[in-house]
Parts: structure tokens; sequence; C-alpha cells
């Protein structure tokens, strides 16, 4: 199917009729990564607890019992590692709205970092072959904004229609607010 111009300026002017003052704020994406992204972690940690368990299997006949106790530390260490890997995925929000992107993730300590969408320029997504699989890949948005010029989103889920959705919002939130974009060098 081809879009055309009046296809293009109709999706944007159905995103930018909820950023009048008396519309709310369309929310289009508020949840945690996928668990999925961590799946690689989780394979090298299954992967080293095998080894350790090798090792052990063929220490076996030596009188000292420090190869066990070295597993046994190792399985733990893994096991945290892996504890908190799940955490910080579990404890990151990302929210996308029509206004702005924002991201809260920590499990110590807690991060709230936004970025208003008019200042958003390009939106790239990034799957792997074992990403698409599993249905997610990685949003990379690159804004106009001083402390936060490149976001990576990973484990979103539906990232090439999110892509989509936010190039629209960020060029209806220019339009409502009469901002020209305007590059300078590199974003």
């Amino acid at each position: 199917m081809k879009r055309t111009d009046h296809d293009f300026r109709s999706n944007v002017r159905t995103i930018a009729n909820p950023l009048l003052i008396d519309h709310p704020t369309v929310v289009e994406f508020l949840r945690s990564p996928s668990w999925a992204v961590n799946r690689p972690f989780y394979l090298k940690c299954t992967l080293a607890l095998i080894v350790g368990l090798a090792v052990v299997w063929k220490s076996a006949a030596w009188p000292t019992l420090v190869p066990l106790f070295l597993l046994m530390a190792g399985t733990v260490g893994i096991a945290i590692a892996v504890g908190l890997r799940a955490a910080t995925t579990a404890q990151t929000q990302i929210v996308i709205d029509s206004v702005r992107m924002t991201m809260r993730y920590g499990v110590f300590s807690r991060r709230v970092a936004s970025v208003e969408m008019y200042r958003v320029q390009n939106v790239e997504c990034v799957s792997s072959w074992w990403e698409r699989l599993m249905g997610f890949g990685t949003l990379v948005v690159e804004s106009s904004d001083v402390n936060h010029p490149r976001w990576t989103l990973r484990g979103m889920t539906d990232v090439e229609a999110l892509r989509e959705w936010m190039n629209l919002a960020a060029i209806a939130r220019r339009d409502a607010k009469g901002i020209r974009e305007v590059n300078m060098g590199r974003v």
C-alpha cells in the first residue's frame, strides 16, 4: 500500500489534535521492557554454572573441598547477578505519550529522565534475529536535548509501529508548538 502526503498529514493531524489544551494526552506505550531482553545474559550465566560444575566434577578426586566451595560461591554470585538483572528490567518503566517520553529505572536508587516529543529528531529500530523471533527490539531515539541526546530503549515490543508513531508525534508536536526543525551538525 502506497502512502500519499495526504495520508501522512491526516495522521499528523490525528496525533496533533490531542496536543491542544482541552484534549488529554495520548499514551502510546506504558510498560516495562520485555523480560526476554535478558535471555543472552541468562544463557551466559547457565553456561558458567555448567562449566563450574564440570570443573568440580573433574576435581572430585582432590582431597580438598576448595573447588566445591568455589562453585557454591560462584553460584551465589551468579544468582545475585541474575536476580539484579531481572529486578532492574522489572523496575524499568517507559512511558511514551504525545507530549514526552519518560523513563524511570533503578532498583536501589531511582532515576527519572524525560525528553519532550518536539525535541525528538530521529527514531531508529534495531532488532537482531533472535529478538525478531521473540517479538521485540531496541528503539534508538536521537533528540536535540542537551542532557540526553541519545536514548536506547531495549526490549520494546512492536518497535516498527512505535517508531512510526513517534516520528508522527514529534512532527505533530513541533507543528502544534510552531517550532521549525533545525539541525546544526550532528544531533
